[in-house]
This record gives C-alpha cells, structure tokens and sequence, in this order.
C-alpha cells in the first residue's frame, strides 16, 4: 500500500497549477444541489469514475464547498503512474492482493475524523460515463463495516458532461446526500436510482423535442 503523505508546498501548487492546467479543458464546472456539510463529521464521497479528469473535480468540490481534509483511494497502479497524487491526498489500493485489507482499513480511519474527505470511486476502475448503470466493488462493504458505529455524511456525486454550444464540454457535478442504511446493495440501488435522475436532466438540457425522449423520463 502507498499511503498519502500530504505536504503543504505540493498541495498549494496542485491547487494553483495542476487543478487549474487540468480544469482549463472545460468551458465549466457546475456543482449542483450542494448539501450541506456538518463541520462535526467526515465526508464519504462516492462518485462515478469516467476520467482521469475525475480527481482534479474531485479535488475542487473538496475545496469549495466540502472543506475537508482530501483524502482518495486511488488504484495503485494509476498512483504509481503519478507517484505525486499521494503528497496531495491519495492513498493506494491493489484489488486481488494481501495489501488491499490494509487499503481499505485505512480508509475506514479516516473516517473517524470529522476533518476528512474521503474520496472512493466505486466501480474502482474507469468507466464511460455513458454506461446505464454504476456497480459498487465489494470492498467498499468492508469500510461500512468497519466504520458501523461511526457517524460521517455520505454524499452521491455524479459527473456528466455535454458540449452543447461549446468547443469545451460543461462539467455538471450532481450531488445529494445519502442517509439510508450503510448497506453495500441498498447505497448502489439509490446510487443508480440518482444517476438516473441526473442522466434525464442532462438529456433535457436545451429543451428537446419530447418524441427524442425515452419513455422511462
């Protein structure tokens, strides 16, 4: 496991230089239906994973509107491709591996602490974002268990995008809080439940015809 080692000077110049050289591709970022955050509990993040773009949103959310130590499980192979990503906030995971049981209880310490943010992306690897729905790896179920007795917000992020009148696609970063039951099945079904939602939305952008329109809208 590649745990993170944040230092202060790196997590400046990621915020100042690399967010805003990665971000510059897109014409915006919207952050939408922002919940609020209790400064008394930590935050789960778990979001949708379409691109390596994914952490510099990530890293913005955080930073504006979360206000929370950031704190992401990455798939080590990614982190080791950019070894700088753990100075910032990342720690490691290797699916099918001894290290992953230290992975995960990690992360599940972290949410002990009410400063932190802890990012996960579910589906643990990267996937289009056009796929009709979004599968939960069974490890994130370790972290709930561990963490059963432990208070921390859960908030569903999904990123969507569309170029529309653009030459740059517009990020739309849905998010609602989650406050049902920790379980790996019911948190994936009401997961997908708000993906849905937010993919009628986007489709709806701009006003198109009804007949263009799927039946389940």
């Amino acid at each position: 496991m590649i745990r993170d080692r944040p230092i202060k000077q790196l997590k400046w110049f990621f915020t100042h230089i690399v967010e805003k050289a990665v971000l510059r591709r897109f014409a915006k970022i919207s952050f939408l239906d922002n919940p609020v955050i209790d400064p008394e509990q930590a935050c789960l993040v778990l979001m949708n994973h379409y691109s390596f773009n994914d952490g510099a949103i990530l890293h913005r959310l955080n930073r504006l509107i979360l206000r929370k130590q950031f704190r992401v499980m990455v798939v080590e192979d990614q982190l080791k491709a950019f070894i700088p990503l753990r100075y910032v906030g990342c720690f490691s995971v290797k699916k099918a591996s001894r290290e992953v049981i230290e992975s995960l209880n990690y992360a599940a310490e972290l949410l002990k602490a009410p400063g932190n943010m802890l990012g996960i992306y579910p589906q643990g690897e990267v996937y289009s974002q056009h796929l009709e729905r979004i599968h939960f790896e069974n490890g994130l179920s370790v972290i709930l268990k561990r963490t059963s007795n432990i208070p921390f917000q859960v908030i569903f992020g999904v990123t969507l995008l569309d170029y529309l009148d653009s030459f740059k696609p517009h990020a739309r970063v849905y998010l609602q809080q989650y406050t049902g039951e920790r379980d790996l099945a019911k948190m994936e079904s009401a997961y997908n439940e708000f993906y849905t939602t937010c993919k009628a939305k986007q489709r709806n952008l701009h006003n198109p015809p009804g007949r263009v329109l799927t039946e389940k809208q």
